[in-house]
């Protein structure tokens, strides 16, 4: 099933893109910044926003503390090639796909294409635990506050204020580093802008 107001990919007006960004294995922060900077040069593909980084506990089995961002794109590519896109550049900074929920040198989430509703065997957009995820709703609040969730017509900012901030140690402005964080204890959360 695939519900959008349009779905065509016109030049003068290409469609907005909402990532999830995450990684715990190797050097997270590190990896974090350098998948912005590959998918900021990847044809089709126009980084609008970057979110700040937000340190947050695991989900799932014993690992590390994540690395959580989002990011706002324009696409010149349809869902399926974009996610194609992103599982490339997850193989290409060594994701394995072996446990669900499992530790990851890299994470790329579609969240969001446009106001599309797409349910096939391979893609489903929204994603369909944007709703629940303080480490998502925290970091896409700070820089689409007032994109509206297609199924739930809800804004990104309602949504992250009704999950709260659960699991989330630490928030990092881009010009810092894993070594300079505040924790969420020292330093209260940004409130995103209205």
């Amino acid at each position: 099933m695939v519900e959008c107001a349009d779905l065509s990919i016109s030049p003068s007006d290409p469609p907005l893109v909402a990532i999830a960004l995450g990684s715990n294995l190797g050097k997270p922060l590190l990896q974090l910044r350098s998948a912005v900077q590959v998918l900021a040069q990847t044809p089709g593909i126009r980084v609008l926003a970057c979110s700040p980084w937000y340190r947050t506990a695991p989900l799932g089995p014993p690992q590390p503390d994540y690395w959580n961002g989002c990011l706002v794109a324009r696409v010149q590519l349809s869902p399926w090639a974009l996610l194609k896109r992103l599982q490339a550049i997850e193989a290409q900074f060594g994701r394995q796909r072996q446990e669900h929920w499992g530790a990851r040198t890299l994470d790329l989430d579609l969240l969001l294409y446009g106001d599309c509703i797409i349910r096939t065997p391979d893609l489903t957009v929204p994603h369909p635990r944007l709703a629940e995820r303080p480490f998502v709703l925290l970091p896409l609040a700070a820089i689409a506050p007032h994109w509206r969730h297609p199924l739930l017509g809800e804004t990104i900012q309602t949504l992250r204020e009704r999950v709260g901030d659960a699991g989330i140690i630490a928030v990092l402005s881009d010009d810092a580093d894993e070594t300079t964080f505040a924790t969420a204890a020292d330093r209260p959360l940004p409130e995103p802008p209205q």
